[in-house]
C-alpha cells in the first residue's frame, strides 16, 4: 500500500501492545520510530501508561515527537515537580501535560490520530480502583469527548496523581492491574502481538516497598490496594507466559539489549536520549526477524 508516497504495510490481524515504566518508556520511543521508518501499521494497539501516551504519537505518525517529549519537554518546570503535586494532586499537571504541549508547544496531529484509532482499535489500559481490576478503554479521538482522559487516567502514577473519575469508573495507573496487556489483545481476536517492553529480558519484578503507604492513602479502596500488594505476581506471570508465546511464535518481543540504569522519573536527558538511540537501534536490529514473524499473519 502506498499512501502520500510512504509505503505502508499493514498487519490487520496483528496487535502492536506497550508496556509503560514512566521515562523507561524512551526506549519504546526508539522502537516505535524504527517500526515507523519501516512503515508498519497494525490491526489493534494497547499500550499501559506510558506506553499508552507512547502510542498516541506512533497513531499521529508524529516521528521523533515522543523523542521530543521525553528529552526536551520534559525539563520545563512546568512538567512535573512536587510542588505541581501539591498544587493540584498530580506531580504531572494535566494543563501543561495534555494541554499545552499538544497545542501549543509539540502540535499534535489530532486528524491523523483519530484516522487511524477508528481504523484500528486503539485501547488505554487503566486500572479500577473501586475492583482493583482493569479496563480497557477504546479511545478513538483525543481533541474531544473523553479520549484525552482515557490517556491521562492510564498514565495516572498511584500516589501521584489524583483519581480519574471516568465513564463512571474512578480509575489510575494501568500497570497495577496488567502491565504488558498482550493477553487482552488475544481475547480481542488478535492471535499475535508485537510487545514492546522496557524491562531487560530475566527482570523479576519485586513487592511494592510503597505498600503501607497505599494502605493509608488508599484506605477507602481495598481491592486496589491487594491489587497493588500483588502486582509483582501478576507481573511475573505475564513475563513468563510472553515467554511460551514467543517461543510458540504467537509473540514478538523487543527488550531493551543493554543494561541501563534510569529511575521511573529519570531527569538526566543524556541518559533519555541514550535509551532512546538504544531502542532505534534494536528496532532497526531485529526489523529482519519481525519482518519474518509478520510474513506468517
Amino acid at each position: 500500500m502506498i499512501l502520500d508516497g510512504w509505503r505502508v504495510a499493514v498487519y490487520k490481524d496483528v496487535a502492536l501492545v506497550l508496556e509503560g515504566g514512566g521515562m523507561r518508556g524512551a526506549y519504546s520511543s526508539g522502537v516505535l520510530d524504527a517500526i515507523y521508518d519501516a512503515g508498519l501499521k497494525f490491526g489493534g494497539y494497547a499500550g499501559t501508561s506510558a506506553g499508552a501516551t507512547h502510542l498516541c504519537s506512533f497513531l499521529s505518525e508524529q516521528r521523533e515527537r515522543n523523542k521530543r517529549i521525553d528529552t526536551v519537554h520534559s525539563r520545563d518546570p512546568r512538567y512535573r515537580g512536587f510542588k505541581w503535586l501539591l498544587k493540584t494532586g498530580d506531580f504531572f499537571p494535566r494543563e501543561f501535560c495534555y494541554v499545552t504541549i499538544p497545542r501549543e508547544v509539540d502540535p499534535f496531529d489530532y486528524a491523523k490520530f483519530e484516522e487511524n484509532a477508528k481504523v484500528s482499535p486503539f485501547y488505554c489500559v487503566t486500572t479500577n480502583v473501586e475492583t482493583g481490576e482493569g479496563e480497557y478503554l477504546l479511545t478513538q479521538e483525543v481533541d474531544k469527548g473523553d479520549g484525552l482522559e482515557c490517556v491521562r487516567a492510564s498514565a495516572s502514577l498511584p500516589l501521584m496523581s489524583k483519581i480519574v473519575e471516568l465513564r463512571g469508573k474512578k480509575l489510575l495507573d494501568g500497570g497495577i492491574a496488567d502491565s504488558i496487556p498482550f493477553q487482552f489483545m488475544e481475547r480481542q481476536g488478535f492471535a499475535k502481538q508485537v510487545v514492546i517492553l522496557t524491562q531487560q529480558d530475566g527482570y523479576v519484578k519485586k513487592p511494592n516497598p510503597m505498600i503501607p503507604l497505599f494502605k493509608l492513602v488508599y484506605r477507602k479502596y481495598p481491592k486496589f490496594v491487594e491489587a497493588a500488594a500483588t502486582r509483582h505476581i501478576r507481573y511475573n506471570e505475564a513475563t513468563a507466559r510472553l515467554k511460551e508465546y514467543e517461543a510458540a511464535g504467537k509473540s514478538f518481543v523487543f527488550r531493551p539489549s543493554e543494561p541501563f540504569q534510569i529511575s521511573r522519573l529519570e531527569k538526566d536527558t543524556n541518559k533519555l536520549v541514550e535509551l532512546y538511540e538504544m531502542g532505534l537501534r534494536d528496532g532497526k536490529r531485529l526489523l529482519p526477524q519481525l519482518m519474518e514473524f509478520l510474513k506468517s499473519c
